[in-house]
């Protein structure tokens, strides 16, 4: 072969590759377009589905239940039909917990009825700590004991402690959309919502600690519940330093003349908290909910 063909060849090779690559692009483009296509059509559906529900007053389903059900609804057709988009949408956890959960958490918190919380503070601690940690124990010593009267499959007694509390995180979306719906007592409406917001941070808590004894040859109550008293003190100390941080910020400086500056100072006091108690090995969701909490209180009127 000659030198100018080899050049020739090379080119053409090139060529070849560049095209095989932008094709590929492009499908990956076409597939994150279909995909976003279809997320965008759901939302959709679900504001118009809860528009309709809320001018209706039918209050016999409540929006989560209505949303839930046009999800089930539109992923059954799609798994049916055979279509190639049932493959599109995916919902990978590290968007939802990375992304979607610090926001949500943080507006929990930073809306939160300070007044009615704090005076029922007492109560609300006693439902979510005290309450998760019974909910855990019984759960995960039902489990053993059904496991060792081989009624169920039998697991050692810190596995099911770890089911037990990954399944006592409970979160009464509908319930507390039918309380705002029905207008209830303010008492009642923030001891769920307080025992909700603190249940899921207990949760995961309690879920890491045991967790992170699965190594060792035995179980101790004490050194668990060590871990968890400095696991649960670290978390809220993350939050709270991070919001005061915020508050002297906004207090040493005027980002407030600069609308765009302050909504992105907000956003990122928004996700550090929660990020940094994660890769702390802490509770993001608990930094966070106190973080909020915090700032609506201090960084607010700044």
């Amino acid at each position: 072969m000659k030198p100018h063909d080899l050049g020739v060849f090379l080119v053409l090779l090139l060529a070849l590759v560049e095209e095989c690559c932008a094709k590929k692009e492009t499908n990956e483009e076409l597939i994150a377009s279909w995909e976003m296509v279809l997320v965008l059509t759901l939302l959709s559906l679900s504001i118009l589905l809860i528009y309709l529900l809320s001018i209706s007053r039918f209050k016999q389903l409540p929006d989560s239940c209505a949303t839930i059900l046009l999800g089930t609804i539109a992923g059954a057709f799609l798994r049916v039909s055979g279509q190639p988009l049932a493959h599109l949408v995916v919902f990978d956890p590290k968007t939802f917990f990375i992304y979607l959960l610090p926001p949500i958490i943080f507006e929990s918190g930073y809306s939160l009825h300070k007044g009615n919380f704090f005076l029922n503070l007492g109560s609300i601690l006693t439902f979510a700590f005290f309450g998760t940690i019974i909910s855990t124990l019984i759960m995960g010593g039902g489990l053993y004991i059904l496991g060792l009267m081989n009624i169920s499959y039998p697991l050692s007694l810190l596995d099911s402690m770890v089911f037990g509390a990954l399944i006592s995180a409970v979160d009464p979306v509908a319930t507390l959309a039918i309380f705002n719906a029905l207008d209830v007592n303010p008492t009642l409406y923030m001891l769920v919502f307080g025992e909700s917001v603190l249940n899921d941070a207990v949760a995961v808590v309690l879920f890491r600690t045991f967790v992170s004894l699965n190594g060792a040859e035995s179980f101790e109550i004490g050194p668990a519940l060590t871990q968890f008293a400095v696991v649960s003190l670290s978390s809220v100390a993350v939050g709270v330093i991070v919001a005061l941080f915020s508050a002297l910020v906004f207090k040493l400086t005027r980002l407030h003349e600069f609308p765009s500056l302050e909504t992105a100072s907000i956003f990122i006091f928004c996700y550090l908290p929660y990020l940094l108690a994660e890769a702390l090995e802490l509770s993001g969701i608990m930094a966070i909910l106190f973080c909020g909490v915090v700032m609506s209180h201090y960084t607010h009127f700044n």
